[in-house]
This record gives C-alpha cells, sequence and structure tokens, in this order.
C-alpha cells in the first residue's frame, strides 16, 4: 500500500528519481582543460610524450630561476654591476618572483591533475547517488569554456603589450628579439652575455609561465563554477519542493510520510554536496594561497610601477602598466566573485525554509535549517583564509598600506645601491 501512495506521489510532482544519468558537463570540461594544460608542462597525463615535455618545461623553468636568483644575489651585495635599467629594488624581485610562481603554479597543478581521478569520481558519485531531480544546468559547459577562453586570450594580449611596449615601435625586425630579452629579462642576463642560443628558449619559457600563471587562476574558477552551479540547482529543487507542499493544503499521515522523506533526501544531498566541497577545498588549497600572494604581489608592484614611473616613460609604457594592472584586478576579481558564488549559494536555501509553511514543518526540515545555519560552507587556503566577498576589501586595504610601504622601501633599496657603487669605484 506504502508503494502504490510513494508511486503516485512521485508521479504527482516529479521531484525524486531512483538513480540520476551519470553525465556532467562539469567533468567533460575539466578533462578537456586538463588535457591541453600539457601543452605548457602541467604533468598528469600517462603518455610518455607529454611526461618527457613536462620534464623539460620544469627543468627549463628551474634553470632560469636559479639564473635568476643567482644574478640578483650578486646585484644585492654589490659582486656585479648588472642593475642598468632595474634599479629598484622591486623590479629586481619581479622576474625571481615571476619564474618561482610559474614553477610553484606547475608542480600545483599537476598534483590536481594526478588527483583528480579519485576528485572526479568523487563528483560523479555525488551526483549519481542524489535520489532528487534536480534540474540541470544548462548554460555550465558554456559559461566554463567562456571563462577559459577569456582568461588565456586576456593573458596573452597583456603578454603581447608588454613585448610590444618593451620593444617599441622603432626597433629594426632584426633586433626585436635582443632588445626583448635584453630589456625584460635584465635582471638575469647582460647585453655581453647575450646569445641567440640562449634567447630564444628564455622567449618561449617566458610565454609558458604566463599560461601557467593564468592556468591557476583558471582552476580556482572553473571548480568554483561547478561547485556554485550545484548548490544552484540544490537550492531550485528546494524552492519547487516548498511551492508544491504550499499547495497541498490538505495534509493525512501518508503524505506526510513521503515529505519527510523528501525532505531527508534534501537534506542528504546538501550533506554530500558539503563533503564535496570540503575534498575540493582540500585539493585546491595550496593554489589558493599562491594565487591570491602572486596576485597581491603584483598588484602592489604593478601600482608602484604607475605611481613611481608613469610620469617618467613613454605614453606607450603607461598605456601598458595600466592594462597590465587593470587585467590584475580583473583576475582577481573574477577568482573571488565566482569562488565566494559557493558560499551565497550554500546559504539561499534558508530563505526558502524561513518561509516554509509551519502546517508542513517536521523534523527532516529542522535539521537541514539547523546544518545550513552552523555549517559554513567557502573554498579556503589551507584554512588560514575563507574566500567570500568581504576578502575584496580586506585585500584592497592591504593593498595600499603595503604599497606606501613598498615605496619607502624602494627608496631606501635605491640609496643603499647607490652607496654600494660609490664605495666599489672609490675602492
Amino acid at each position: 500500500m506504502f508503494e502504490q501512495d510513494f508511486k503516485a506521489f512521485l508521479s504527482q510532482n516529479k521531484l525524486l528519481l531512483p538513480e540520476q544519468p551519470n553525465h556532467d558537463d562539469f567533468l567533460q570540461v575539466m578533462e578537456k582543460v586538463f588535457q591541453y594544460s600539457c601543452i605548457f608542462g602541467v604533468f598528469g597525463s600517462k603518455k610518455r610524450v607529454t611526461y618527457v615535455w613536462s620534464t623539460l618545461v620544469l627543468g627549463a623553468l628551474i634553470c632560469v630561476e636559479t639564473m635568476a636568483i643567482w644574478k640578483v644575489i650578486k646585484a644585492l651585495f654589490g659582486f656585479a654591476i648588472d642593475i642598468i635599467g632595474h634599479r629598484s629594488v622591486a623590479a629586481r624581485f619581479a622576474g625571481t618572483m615571476f619564474y618561482s610562481i610559474s614553477i610553484a603554479s606547475l608542480i600545483l597543478a599537476s598534483r590536481l591533475f594526478s588527483a583528480w581521478h579519485s576528485l572526479s569520481a568523487a563528483w560523479a558519485k555525488v551526483e549519481r547517488t542524489m535520489t532528487l531531480k534536480v534540474p540541470v544546468d544548462k548554460t555550465l559547459k558554456k559559461r566554463m569554456y567562456f571563462m577559459a577562453t577569456f582568461m588565456f586570450s586576456f593573458s596573452m594580449f597583456e603578454h603581447l603589450m608588454s613585448i610590444i611596449t618593451t620593444i617599441g615601435f622603432d626597433c629594426p625586425p632584426e633586433l626585436i628579439l635582443k632588445r626583448y630579452v635584453l630589456l625584460s629579462h635584465g635582471f638575469m642576463i647582460l647585453r655581453h652575455e647575450y646569445s641567440e642560443w640562449f634567447a630564444l628558449p628564455l622567449f618561449f619559457i617566458s610565454a609558458m609561465a604566463t599560461l601557467l600563471w593564468t592556468f591557476q587562476d583558471l582552476l580556482i574558477v572553473l571548480v568554483s563554477i561547478g561547485l556554485s552551479s550545484r548548490y544552484r540547482r540544490l537550492n531550485q529543487c528546494l524552492a519547487r519542493v516548498c511551492a508544491l507542499e504550499k499547495k497541498q493544503m490538505e495534509c493525512d499521515k501518508k503524505t506526510e510520510s513521503l515529505k519527510l522523506y523528501t525532505w531527508r533526501k534534501l537534506r542528504e544531498a546538501y550533506v554530500r554536496q558539503a563533503m564535496l566541497v570540503r575534498k575540493m577545498d582540500v585539493a585546491l588549497g595550496g593554489i589558493i594561497i599562491l594565487s591570491c600572494m602572486c596576485n597581491f604581489y603584483f598588484i602592489c608592484l604593478q601600482l608602484f610601477l604607475v605611481v613611481t614611473q608613469s610620469q617618467t616613460v613613454t605614453p606607450l609604457s603607461r598605456i601598458s602598466y595600466f592594462i597590465t594592472l587593470s587585467w590584475l584586478c580583473i583576475r582577481v576579481t573574477c577568482v573571488v566573485l565566482t569562488a565566494s558564488d559557493i558560499n551565497v549559494q550554500s546559504q539561499l536555501a534558508l530563505k526558502h525554509i524561513y518561509t516554509y509553511d509551519t502546517h508542513g514543518y517536521n523534523i527532516e526540515v529542522e535539521r537541514l535549517q539547523d546544518q545550513l545555519t552552523k555549517d559554513y560552507i567557502a573554498l579556503s587556503g589551507k584554512g588560514f583564509f575563507y574566500l567570500n566577498k568581504t576578502i575584496l576589501l580586506q585585500m584592497a586595504g592591504a593593498i595600499i598600506t603595503y604599497e606606501l610601504v613598498l615605496i619607502q622601501f624602494d627608496n631606501k633599496g635605491a640609496e643603499n645601491i647607490d652607496n654600494i657603487q660609490l664605495n666599489t669605484t672609490s675602492t
């Protein structure tokens, strides 16, 4: 008798399903993203060719980083006068930081790629075992592809603008590579050390490092879009349950037991979703810390260049400074807002529960309300901070504070370098 009532209830509201189809647009897009990431050196593919290629990219990045650190140490201690055009302390460290971040991005992205098989299995299991008929997010794949295309395209555009600004429009074609390498990597290569056999790989590696830097932010954005999409679908399902039960004014024992079953399945779905967010948070924790750290550093650096050098450089360089600064701010905003949407969507179901009709209130509704109220869901940097909307204001305040410190430190650093050079020439 109960089974007949249960089947009748299913045919009426169509909110429950015995099984969900094993199909997920998010997993399909992420598989393609990781496959293409092997082009710029991310480990994880089982093919021998891609493994050898990734090893070569990592080895080249480590060699460039080692040379950059050694040249910076020599310059800071006055052992070599190789700071022409890169007198600023902040500018000398920028190249070293850039390549160290790219190496860390490659390692962390490779770790995520290696662990993605188990993470995708957990993601598919949550979707497959859910007995709720949640709405399908038809725009998920389009939004993920749009963000990937937008971030990589704008990153390459910013990199191209940096190259054009460095070489200028008056450079002869045969000197383009030489001028770019000597000016953009003056912190590690001198004019008498220049060689095309070294300049060509260096030009290529700098492009790979730019892609790796963008890729770490893209991973956070794509995973955040997928997690917030799942919460949005659950919230839509919960809203449909509330709207359906508001229409049923009469409540007998049979329908009461079925409602209790529906709300239990909803609560279990939110529990599994919270567990999935925490699994992804553990996997993304290192990438989130690295992304926030390097974006914060380079925003401070670029703002420092805009403040201190915008009046002494060419108009093209001034435009390039503002484009780079704008792109950095857009990247940070995209990362934070997409990640914070997980926290927002995890709490939206409460507004439907608060307005739920009291005559249909049961123990499972109370448990779900208590769970959503007390359980804080958000991506974090290894638990040190959470990616929510308030962190944007905190980062803005910290950037202004450290910008003043950076300017003061740079002035003192320039004075110390002048003293070292003066003592060297006098002796």
